[in-house]
């Protein structure tokens, strides 16, 4: 599987002596997480290009569901539409969702708790079983929650050839 950060990150607690390059790139990321409609195309554009080329066939492009069903089509439907219709993927916006809405909390240095992600993930076994999946997610802290993505599309039948965060969290020293 390959995996690929399109820009750092830098989280609330390393603000301090962060580059204007690190305060334009967090904030890149939080207007995409806003669903902000230009930071919306930018990412599309960003990852449909680098996808473009390559063959999409029998490639489904899936985005790690946000904490809530609105977030959730705020922040992906219009994206993942976008995306798929640059490099020619199936758009799977509609096939990984959460069965229920949790309460975000972003742990950082390492921190993880549990209990914060109270909903698990559900697929629809039908639309990714033998298909290579692309999966999306916006910021990537620790990881824990691409990697349940990832064992819930290989529980499906499902194989992740692609693993894209815009943002990659940084921690200064």
């Amino acid at each position: 599987m390959i995996s690929v950060s399109l820009v750092p990150y830098v989280s609330n607690h390393d603000l301090n002596n962060v580059s204007i390059d690190g305060f334009a790139y967090r904030d890149f990321c939080l207007q995409f997480k806003a669903g902000h409609p230009w930071a919306t195309k930018k990412a599309a554009m960003m990852v449909g290009d680098g996808l473009k080329g390559n063959n999409m066939e029998n490639v489904v492009f899936l985005c790690v569901p946000a904490s809530t069903r609105r977030k959730n089509t705020r922040r992906y439907q219009r994206f993942s539409s976008m995306v798929c219709s640059i490099c020619g993927a199936e758009d799977g916006f509609s096939y990984l969702w959460r069965d229920s809405d949790y309460k975000a909390e972003h742990l950082s240095r390492g921190h993880y708790n549990p209990e914060a992600h109270t909903s698990q993930l559900l697929i629809n076994e039908d639309k990714i079983s033998g298909k290579k999946v692309v999966l999306f997610d916006d910021v990537c802290s620790s990881g824990h929650t691409m990697q349940a993505a990832i064992g819930e599309i290989q529980k499906h039948g499902g194989r992740v050839a692609i693993a894209i965060t815009l943002g990659r969290t940084v921690h200064r020293a």
